[in-house]
């Protein structure tokens, strides 16, 4: 057993290495011609066995260890198509022949047999949450913090080495903030869902809303007739005590398929925070150390029928009800940096809350129109939410032996309703043609924002409305797009694929208080384009190019003005303009596990919201600006070892250089290098399947990031899985961020003072969880695609 588990250690620290001659590969085709993919390809001798997926071009590759005699069986959709013996001895490529006769035409494939942890496609990869061990019993975010080329940093969603990126759920964007799509991904069990798309290159029937990619999380439903249900809970201790109670049901019969989910949590942490202001004549350091507790409750209802075999129609609900209250005292020591004399000190406490809820509903259609698979979807889609703020804050400056300075005593209360409706209706075609795939569509969305900030004075003891900054803000977007794309094969080795977006956006803003409206009209055109060469079954290579847009947040055009101390405020800006993102990537892939791309993007008027401070007054101003161009330039590379069946590791590397142009005085332009390490492994510890174990680790060197410096970052997650009575009960133990190596030191300057920060979001912990199916436990289908695409990524 030591010697078993020895050997791939060594290989994975990269001490040793194992050569193999033997290998086959192939592609399996029906009668037809055509290609089959999701085909499982079993290879036994003895007590050995090997296996692969056939990808969607019908190709397998498998290594093997020795010359012999092997057992070959193809599997599709749980059945047993194919037989044969084969001698291997070198390397074998061959094309296998389904006939018609040993299977029948399948049009929509429910794969009973676990698929691989990790697929990948033209434009994609697809994590399979469902088979994975680390993601169980855990959330929606935990699962993401899994998934391979996935960041999580201070709920911030980025794919390694391309940025900032947005989140849909079943083809759904979700438009928020990031703290509060950290709340909705909270309120989804990862065992509701079945996999996550991280998508490089989205093709033109997406939205163009996006800097350089977008992430799927596709939830699970049930398989045709057939039901199955799960309950569970879970326990998280970080500093303080959290836990989670979770339930879903799923039923398809005939021509009914109703999907129904209930989750609720809660977690309390600590958070701490310090931070360093270089000014010439003074230092100021902050400290701070934040109590939180977040209340989340998640529900789902998702109802499909099917009225003829050429008509489906469906509708489904996603709400999120969450409340968050926080408190901390911020303590402020100005000193002078030479003499480390103290001058004085600013004391202050801050006591919020906040209600963000959310729900949407969808309206979906699908109509098959002709035997060649030509198909019309519809999507109408609405979506509700409403936050509400609160935050009280009140402080004193103190002087260097700490009593309390005449005069300095501050104190406000804020209060905002943020209202957002959105209204959206969209059509897609897939026609496939003799010469071509061609698909095409049409979309249009309405999104209506209102604010109502509120703001009364304390400084007097008494509550003074501030009229200077209460104020009325309303939003109106109004976006169209069409949308032309096809795809065709040019050879046995050459494929191409092309489209063409269109976006129309029209928006007004209008301030009650400053009594002025602002409108921004404009019309874009979004390109993207995919060529793929296989010069044989092991080798693969691509080059795509697509353009994007990043539109302000709403809230980033909000332009209020919120006070938080004498000495810091935020305010938004209504005359921000959407950034626009040029990318193009060129990749290499090895028996569809070893990946390798060399990137390059830009992005012109790139915004982001940034800390301004004045040196004469001690101010910072914090507010979104298009602020710069950027251009980045990088090698990314990735490799997913499988050949053991007990051990499927994903392990890569990315670096890439970063030049950021600035275009206004207070920010400096600026360049640099940075660099980022990873790797997740899965293994499988007995015959029987019942015990996994994961360590998945992350590296994140010290270098720059736009215009900030970022120190080293290391991530730890160890998980252990159990199954247990008949596999029905499921037993998890996660142990998080164990080395708490999450505290890097964020560095940047504005307006020539440097500032450095600190901040640690109590990651450390470990989780305990339970799950129990009933019913039918292999369920799975067909996973229908929603629409609404463009609607939440931007809600604050």
């Amino acid at each position: 057993m030591t010697k078993k588990y020895l050997i791939p250690l060594l290989s994975f620290l990269g001490m040793s290495a194992h050569l193999n001659a033997q290998s086959i590969s192939g592609k399996v085709s029906n009668e037809q011609g055509k290609n089959i993919s999701y085909v499982e390809v079993i290879l036994s001798t003895g007590n050995n066995t090997f296996s692969a997926i056939t990808d969607d071009n019908g190709l397998f590759s498998i290594k093997l260890p020795q010359k012999d005699s092997y057992t070959i069986n193809f599997f599709l959709n749980g059945s047993k198509v194919y037989e044969a013996t084969e001698e291997i001895n070198g390397d074998l490529n061959k094309d296998f022949t389904i006939k018609a006769a040993d299977v029948k035409e399948i049009k929509e494939i429910s794969l009973t047999q676990k698929k691989k942890l990790v697929e990948r496609k033209v434009d994609r990869i697809i994590f399979n949450v469902e088979n994975s061990v680390s993601a169980t019993g855990g959330t929606a975010l935990d699962a993401l913090k899994t998934t391979p080329l996935v960041r999580i940093q201070d709920e911030t969603v980025s794919i390694v080495g391309k940025g900032e990126v947005l989140v849909m759920i079943d083809d759904r964007i979700q438009r928020m903030s990031p703290e509060d799509l950290s709340s909705l991904l909270k309120s989804i069990p990862s065992d509701n869902i079945q996999s996550i798309e991280v998508i490089t290159t989205p093709p033109a029937k997406y939205d163009a809303q996006g800097d350089n990619g977008l992430i799927n999380i596709r939830l699970k439903k049930a398989k045709a007739n057939s039901w199955n249900a799960n309950i569970g809970s879970s326990y998280t201790q970080k500093t303080y005590a959290g836990g989670a109670l979770q339930g879903a049901f799923n039923y398809n019969y005939k021509r009914l398929s109703v999907q129904l989910s209930a989750n609720t949590s809660s977690q309390r942490l600590r958070t701490t925070s310090d931070s360093r202001i270089y000014y010439p004549d003074e230092l100021w350091i902050t400290s701070l150390k934040n109590k939180s507790e977040d209340n989340n409750l998640g529900l789902g209802l998702g109802i499909d029928y099917k009225i003829s075999d050429k008509w489906t129609t469906g509708v489904k609900y996603l709400g999120s009800f969450t409340k968050s209250t926080s408190s901390n005292n911020p303590f402020t020591t100005r000193m002078n940096e030479q003499t480390e004399v103290i001058n004085s000190y600013i004391s202050s406490g801050l006591d919020a809350n906040n209600k963000p809820n959310m729900n949407s509903f969808n309206w979906y259609n699908s109509f098959k129109i002709d035997s060649s698979g030509t198909k019309i979807t519809t999507d109408f889609d609405y979506f509700n939410y409403r936050k509400s703020d609160y935050s009280f804050f009140a402080g004193n400056e103190l002087d260097n032996q700490r009593n309390v300075l005449p005069g300095s005593f501050f104190s406000a209360t804020n209060t905002n309703m943020n209202h957002i409706e959105n209204y959206s209706g969209k059509v897609d075609v897939e026609m496939p043609l003799d010469w071509m795939a061609l698909s095409f569509g049409a979309k249009y969305t309405y999104t209506n924002t209102n604010n109502d900030l509120v703001v009364y004075d304390n400084k007097t003891g008494a509550p003074i409305l501030d009229t200077q900054q209460s104020n009325i803000f309303n939003y109106k977007e109004h976006n169209e797009a069409i949308y032309v794309s096809g795809s065709k094969k040019l050879g046995e080795k050459w494929e191409a694929q092309a489209g063409l977006r269109l976006e129309s956006t029209q928006t007004t803003g209008y301030s009650h208080n400053m009594n002025q409206t602002n409108k921004i009209n404009y019309v874009k055109l979004f390109p993207t384009a995919y060529i793929t060469y296989n010069p044989d079954d092991k080798n693969a290579f691509s080059i795509n190019y697509s353009r994007r847009i990043r539109r302000p947040n709403f809230d980033y055009l909000n332009p209020f003005v919120v006070r938080t101390s004498p000495y810091y405020y935020s305010e938004g800006n209504p005359f921000l303009q959407p950034s626009i993102i040029d990318n193009l990537e060129f990749s290499y892939i090895r028996n569809q596990k070893w990946v390798s791309s060399v990137y390059y993007s830009q992005v012109s008027d790139f915004s982001q919201k940034l800390s301004i401070l004045d040196q004469s007054t001690n101010i910072t101003r914090s507010t979104p600006l298009n602020y710069a161009n950027t251009y980045q330039i990088g090698i990314s590379t990735y490799y997913n070892f499988n050949k053991w069946s007990w051990w499927n590791s994903f392990t890569g590397f990315n670096v890439n250089y970063q030049n950021v142009k600035s275009k206004i005085d207070a920010i400096s332009s600026i360049d640099g290098y940075n660099a980022y390490i990873y790797s997740n492994n899965d293994f499988t510890l007995n015959k029987s399947k019942t015990t996994f174990f994961s360590v998945n680790y992350g590296l994140q060197l010290p270098g720059r990031y736009q215009i900030f410096h970022i120190s080293t970052l290391n991530i730890l997650d160890i998980s252990m899985k159990f199954l247990l009575l008949d596999k029905k009960l499921t037993l998890t133990v996660t142990g998080q961020d164990l080395l708490n190596g999450q505290r890097s030191v964020i560095t940047y300057e504005s307006n020539g003072v440097k500032t450095d920060s600190q901040r640690y979001n109590d990651t450390r912990g470990f989780r305990i969880s339970l799950s129990y199916k009933f019913g039918n436990k292999n369920l799975k289908s067909e996973q229908r695609k929603l629409g609404n695409e463009d609607e939440r990524s931007r809600v604050k």
